[in-house]
């Protein structure tokens, strides 16, 4: 397998219902913890990260690494909020399935990273106080 760079720019308020904290907001690996991204343009957190590349016979790419849950055919990060009890007030899935593998490839021949923006300025929460999280596709393009 070869390595794959990542940049995710996360442009975006947050949940509905959260009280800030530090190390509350982050990319979230295998291990449920969240890893906290670099300040980017115009008030953005960037997330810079890799991944195990692989082809498939689909002509798709298989991901593996500590960021990437789901299924092989459905991989997807997170992007999580925790709670000052711990528990998380918000995850956002973002899916990996629209990278081909000849944009990784290519990625990882050049040697730049996949990027891609995640614009998410209105959350919304339920009547009765939970954020609504849910998926949030992305389109990622090399850098």
């Amino acid at each position: 397998m070869d390595t794959l760079r990542l940049r995710l720019a996360y442009d975006g308020t947050g949940p509905a219902i959260w009280t800030p904290a530090p190390r509350a907001f982050g990319l979230q690996d295998k291990e449920g913890v969240l890893h906290a991204g670099t300040p980017g343009e115009s008030g953005s957190t960037l997330f810079e990260f890799t991944l195990q590349a692989r082809p498939h016979p689909s002509g798709g790419v298989v991901l593996t690494g500590r960021f990437a849950h789901g299924t092989p055919q459905g991989r997807f990060l997170y992007l999580g909020w925790r709670r000052p009890d711990g528990a998380f007030a918000q995850r956002l899935k973002v899916p990996l399935a629209g990278i081909s593998w000849d944009a990784a490839d290519e990625a990882m021949h050049r040697d730049r990273p996949l990027v891609a923006t995640l614009v998410d300025h209105s959350p919304r929460a339920t009547k009765t106080g939970a954020n609504i999280g849910g998926t949030r596709p992305v389109e990622w393009q090399l850098a």
